[in-house]
């Protein structure tokens, strides 16, 4: 995988590099999902990494977008369970949710 430099490309334009993150783009339809997608592409294809200056906020943000994840996730299984889309909203976060936790959990080896 090839490393690029994200920091001056639009949040639309570094979600379209990845197809289905696009698509989930699309379907979620959801600002913090754009931006953890964002996040999460910067940090798989920026040169060497987040700056060691930025690894600090990163793990909060990441850490904030899992727990606001984890809270939709749990209202899309409860109160707005029903249709098919909900369904899918609700694995959508629990996945993000997941994935960014155990992605700030790694990134604090780098403060360390």
């Amino acid at each position: 995988m090839k490393r690029i430099d994200l920091e001056d490309e639009s949040q639309a334009d570094i979600i379209s590099l990845v197809y289905e993150f696009n698509e989930i783009h699309e379907f979620m339809e959801d600002e913090s999902v754009d931006r953890a997608l964002e996040l999460l592409v910067k940090t798989l294809f920026s040169k060497g990494g987040p700056p060691p200056g930025t690894v600090q906020r990163l793990i909060v943000e990441m850490q904030a977008l899992a727990a606001k994840f984890a809270l939709l996730a749990t209202y899309y299984q409860t109160i707005g369970k029903g249709g098919t889309e909900e369904t899918h909203k609700k694995n959508v976060y629990y996945t993000l949710r997941d994935a960014f936790t155990k992605l700030a959990d790694n990134l604090k080896y780098l403060v360390k």
